[in-house]
């Protein structure tokens, strides 16, 4: 299971971006207060959505990620791209008693769809103890800021944050597709599962 340890700091687009793409700030006054706060929880929520969509995040961040076993001992693909980092790997026993891995013994290898878990000297990765599981911290995203997520990316938040804006007050009608172009954007960026 992928915990998120601490939210994204900032959306993947500023709401000044999100407010001109609106034209929200021509021949208007500057949003109210409540108005800024509205047009952020439309970006995140469509962050969200996009970092769902792709299996990515897009602004960095710290994960936790929980196994009870491995799906493969001599490379654990993680759930979520790209990653920058793996700071610890532990091992939880059912009894409630934890084990740091040494940090000599496992690598990140990085790739931008399938960051992996291997053991540094060949082998497997360390024993999961029955009824225990292993827990990988790690820090994910594209950037710190939003300077570093990808250009389509950041349209495809644009478009469904503006999405959201516009079907605010449309109750549910039955529909839950997304909009034709948001998937354009996101579909090279979406992980391939067989």
């Amino acid at each position: 299971m992928l915990t998120e340890l601490e939210a994204a700091p900032t959306a993947a687009v500023t709401v000044t971006e999100f407010t001109d793409h609106l034209r929200l700030s021509t021949g208007l006054a500057a949003p109210q207060a409540s108005e800024v706060a509205a047009l952020d929880g439309y970006l995140r929520a469509a962050g969200a959505a996009v970092e769902s969509m792709t299996g990515r995040a897009l602004i960095q961040r710290r994960f936790k990620w929980a196994v009870e076993r491995w799906r493969n001992p001599c490379r654990e693909v993680l759930p979520i791209a790209p990653v920058a980092q793996i700071n610890a790997v532990t091992l939880l026993a059912a009894d409630g008693s934890w084990t740091a891995v040494d940090p000599s013994a496992w690598r990140l290898v990085k790739s931008q769809f399938d960051p992996a878990l291997v053991p540094v000297r060949g082998g497997w990765l360390p024993q999961i103890p029955t009824g225990g599981v292993a827990e990988i911290e790690l820090l994910a995203g594209h950037g710190v800021g939003t300077d570093g997520v990808p250009h389509e990316l950041r349209q495809a938040v644009l478009l469904l944050a503006a999405h959201y804006h516009e079907q605010r007050h449309v109750g549910a009608s039955g529909t839950v597709e997304i909009p034709y172009g948001v998937g354009a954007l996101v579909s090279r960026w979406r992980k391939v599962r067989v």
